[in-house]
């Protein structure tokens, strides 16, 4: 279907982004005044863990939101964080994979998973990633 028609892949890259979100430290706050959120008070002085990784799996924010859809618009995903708080990096990082995920599929068409991909776990740590992948091609 990318091969196809790869004006597709700027929305396929940022549902890869919202699915899979690699950076999973949350976002550490001490709240400055009392506040009331979704019916939990916080205190002033209250420490807060913001996990934007569960904005992007909110069923309010994204219909179905543990599934992959590659035609979902995923644009307002919180990847990159949110706000003055956002990665500054993230318009390269969002090039490197339009770019780069075309060309790869591309030059090699052929490519495929070497073994089931039921056997490469996720790393579970502040940034998730796998440590290894065997392909073929």
């Amino acid at each position: 279907m990318l091969r196809a028609d790869p004006q597709r892949w700027p929305a396929v890259v940022e549902e890869l982004l919202r699915h899979l979100s690699v950076v999973h430290s949350g976002v550490r706050r001490v709240a400055t005044e009392d506040v009331e959120v979704a019916g939990t008070r916080i205190r002033a002085g209250d420490g807060v863990v913001v996990a934007r990784q569960a904005a992007n799996r909110d069923p309010d924010a994204f219909a179905d939101p543990d599934r992959f859809e590659i035609d979902r618009n995923a644009r307002q995903h919180l990847a990159f964080g949110h706000g003055v708080h956002q990665c500054v990096g993230q318009a390269l990082a969002r090039l490197e994979l339009q770019i780069g995920l075309p060309a790869l599929f591309d030059r090699l068409p052929s490519l495929r998973l070497a073994d089931s991909p039921d056997e490469h776990a996720l790393r579970q740590s502040a940034v998730h990633g796998l440590g290894s992948l065997p392909v073929a091609w």
